[in-house]
């Protein structure tokens, strides 16, 4: 199949995860892909930061798989941040069009909404290409907007007109069924993971040495966005005693985001800045090597809608990797892993804290909830399985008689 994947993200800059992984393991299975993005954190200088409609071709793009090959293409835009975001609604709208119109793919594999979604779907349907939405998130709900109506209007339109809606948790199945989704034109297909790359492993002595710590250190570790519910300030104001009288534990932040600046700030007041370790953004190759530095791994997202409704594959990542997980009860997580196995669910405040540190004291239970969660995603996880589920999901939508 030729095969158009479509986000509103920058594809060769952001933090590798599915929309890296599955492109690039269809063209490994012999299809040919093509993905259309959007420049964000793509600097730009003079005249060019406000117009430059011209878009870039970047073929033979691989970042996740090795022998992998995705075009990447990605449109123009007219004036910079934040702007640039809210033309581009306009300005993608020719590729997408030009592209559907003349090329001959047999189906669009859409992640983004506001920014090329909606749009999408109605050129699409114009031109008899099937749609499937692959979503992983609610959109409207992860940052805070003036536009936050206008994006929840796309979001639904998208739910009621795409030819099939994909999610990767049941939860946010249930969301999108509940504001359009037809019930018999949904799924929830968890997406795989590269057990290959995460795996148990010893500490990386070389890693240790770059941030200033020893093999004796207990280590908690944060990795992902920055988001503001991520609850990174909660966390850190409710274990900052246990890291002031424990000079031996260490909170290792993997990562970046729009708080970072007010986590830093946060550190620094609470002087924690010899307990706590900004590592900024790693590189995809060095993300597991960091992931097998953490004893325990944590999640203390604040638990609402957007939340909820997400699979958090950080969990899932740390898990693989031989590192237990302590997480806020998150319905759509907590569909994949059950309590104990892999996880520890508690609610935010002392009842987490108190968990991380009974699994930084005690080896054994550490052990015993990996090795559950190892043996679960194992069977439930696996990227030949989720991708030929995936593969499978597409073709039924192209051979679909009512797709588009």
């Amino acid at each position: 199949m030729k095969l158009l994947f479509i986000h509103e993200v920058n594809w060769r800059r952001k933090v590798v995860f599915e929309i890296h992984d599955i492109p690039e393991l269809l063209s490994l299975r012999g299809h040919e892909v093509v993905f259309i993005d959007f420049p964000e954190s793509e600097p730009r200088r003079g005249l060019r930061r406000f117009l430059d409609l011209k878009t870039e071709v970047h073929a033979h793009q691989s970042r996740a798989h090795r022998g992998s090959s995705v075009e990447v293409r990605t449109p123009g835009r007219v004036f910079p941040p934040p702007f640039d975001r809210l033309f581009a609604s306009i300005t993608q709208v020719p590729v997408i069009w030009k592209a559907l119109r003349d090329e001959g793919f047999d189906a669009v594999v859409l992640y983004g909404v506001p920014t090329n979604g909606w749009q999408t779907v109605r050129i699409a349907r114009h031109f008899g290409v099937p749609v499937l939405f692959r979503t992983v998130d609610i959109s409207h709900l992860l940052r805070k907007s003036i536009f936050r109506p206008l994006i929840k209007l796309a979001e639904h339109s998208i739910y009621k007109r795409a030819d099939w809606v994909s999610t990767n948790n049941v939860a946010l199945r249930d969301y999108c069924i509940e504001h359009g989704s037809d019930p018999e034109r949904i799924s929830v297909d968890y997406a795989g993971l590269d057990f290959d790359r995460f795996h148990p492993g010893e500490k990386d002595p070389m890693l240790l040495a770059r941030y200033g710590l020893s093999e004796d250190d207990k280590i908690v570790l944060f990795m992902g966005t920055f988001y503001r519910f991520a609850g990174l300030d909660w966390f850190i104001e409710e274990f900052a005693d246990h890291l002031r009288t424990h000079s031996e534990v260490k909170l290792i932040l993997v990562g970046g985001g729009e708080y970072d600046s007010e986590l830093r700030v946060l550190v620094s007041r609470l002087g924690l800045g010899s307990s706590v370790v900004f590592t900024g953004f790693v590189e995809y190759n060095e993300l597991a090597d960091h992931l097998r530095l953490a004893d325990v791994g944590i999640t203390p997202f604040r638990p609402q809608l957007a939340t909820d409704c997400a699979l958090v594959t950080k969990v899932v990542q740390y898990v693989a990797s031989g590192v237990p997980a302590v997480c806020t009860p998150l319905v759509g997580t907590q569909g994949l892993l059950a309590e104990g196995v892999g996880v520890r669910y508690r609610k935010q405040g002392n009842d987490f804290v108190e968990e991380v540190i009974h699994l930084l004291a005690f080896d054994s239970d550490r052990t015993r909830v990996v090795t559950s969660g190892r043996i679960h995603l194992g069977e439930q996880c696996r990227w030949d399985g989720s991708l030929e589920s995936m593969e499978s999901r597409i073709a039924t939508v192209v051979d679909s008689p009512e797709a588009s």
